[in-house]
């Protein structure tokens, strides 16, 4: 089925799950960097300091996700996206009065919980349990939501910044949920409870695992962490954009307008790579869906021009695609659906983890030696990826 009879016959559900990645931005980190200068001012943190109390939030988070997956699994999505909402809203009410420093930790703590964590985890659930013939284009589908935040809200959030202050700035963003993402997500939501839709008569697969039969499998863990680089490299480089810019001497104003190209890259990429996954399966797609941001480190160890910037994250957002979509397709091809919910609320714990790890160590790898981190960084996709290769090249052929 091509993408737009796919949205013409399931146009509700797919900017339902499009609708929570939009929202889940207002949770995750290359929004809340936006911030970053503002907070640590008023606060008179340093950046390291900053970073410690993110990553101590977001573990904090990480932590208390897999105790929401059995709900996502049985609870009608209008309650969900409800119950989400208006966690969001909470959290960026707290960021906007934070009097202290441990109320502001509780703040990025909520943001990371509901934001990044629950939104994500309750639309891609959705998806990847409502689609199974069509899982990769309804999947890519769905992403551009983020995909649309990433290029369009940092903007905006700079000139409320600048128009009234950060704090006024939160405030609005949880308004925004209040107005917005919850009536409109209920709407779409109608009364599909948790009943498959799918397009597909086959929905129901064999091998529905349990959380106890997932965790004894070796191969779980190894592509958890396969899946963990990503986040982990992608939140370090973000949080510490200012060290990769003066390492390759350029200005903060020329990454700040490479982000355009990592944009418009994971747009484009998220249509091919959800045909790419109806076609050869979303298996076949994770082996190799970090050999694109090995080329971009690689050109980067090689020259500084200002192209490479452009370029390096052209093959960025390429990459974060791919992730992003094999995310909840591989577990629904290797797992199957019925506990869906369980299985991304575990993975997505140890995604999370990684990027609370992410900001500390790889700030830490670039002020130590910038071409060492990219060398280092291209060594580790290449172990990860042969590592993919032998584990899923059988159940490929399966």
């Amino acid at each position: 089925m091509s993408y737009i009879k796919l949205l013409r016959k399931h146009p509700g559900f797919l900017t339902y799950g499009g609708l929570h990645y939009f929202f889940s931005s207002v949770g995750q980190t290359f929004l809340i960097s936006v911030f970053v200068p503002f907070i640590i001012e008023e606060f008179d943190l340093s950046s390291s300091q900053f970073s410690s109390y993110y990553g101590m939030a977001t573990v904090a988070s990480a932590l208390v996700l897999p105790f929401i997956g059995k709900y996502v699994d049985r609870l009608p999505l209008k309650t969900l996206s409800t119950l989400g909402g208006i966690g969001l809203a909470l959290a960026t009410w707290v960021m906007f009065y934070s009097p202290s420093l441990a109320i502001l930790i509780l703040g990025m703590f909520m943001l990371r919980f509901f934001g990044q964590g629950s939104m994500v985890l309750i639309g891609t659930t959705a998806i990847g349990r409502f689609f199974n013939k069509n899982r990769g284009k309804a999947l890519s589908i769905s992403s551009i939501g983020l995909a649309l935040a990433e290029t369009s809200l940092p903007g905006l959030m700079i000139l409320l910044i600048h128009l009234s202050d950060w704090r006024m700035t939160w405030l609005a963003l949880g308004i925004s949920s209040l107005i917005l993402f919850i009536p409109i997500s209920r709407f779409l939501a109608g009364d599909m409870g948790t009943e498959n839709v799918s397009d597909s008569t086959s929905s129901k697969q064999a091998n529905n695992f349990s959380r106890s039969l997932l965790l004894k499998g070796h191969k779980f863990y190894l592509l958890v962490i396969a899946f963990m680089f990503l986040p982990f490299f992608i939140t370090g480089m973000f949080i510490h954009q200012s060290l990769l810019a003066k390492a390759q001497n350029w200005s903060l104003e020329w990454m700040a307008w490479s982000f355009t190209a990592y944009g418009i890259a994971k747009v484009i990429t998220s249509f091919i790579g959800g045909s790419l996954i109806d076609r050869f399966s979303a298996k076949s797609v994770f082996i190799f869906f970090l050999t694109p941001l090995a080329v971009g480190l690689i050109l980067m160890a090689i020259s500084d021009h200002r192209i490479i910037a452009f370029i390096y994250m052209t093959l960025l957002g390429i990459t974060a695609s791919l992730g992003s979509l094999t995310g909840t397709a591989v577990w629904a091809e290797l797992y199957g659906v019925k506990n869906l919910g369980t299985i991304k609320s575990m993975t997505t714990t140890f995604l999370v983890l990684a990027t609370a790890a992410g900001p500390i160590a790889i700030g830490w790898s670039l002020e130590s030696n910038f071409l060492v981190t990219l060398i280092s960084s291209v060594m580790i996709i290449i172990l990860i990826t042969i590592s993919n290769f032998f584990i899923l090249n059988k159940t490929i052929h399966q």
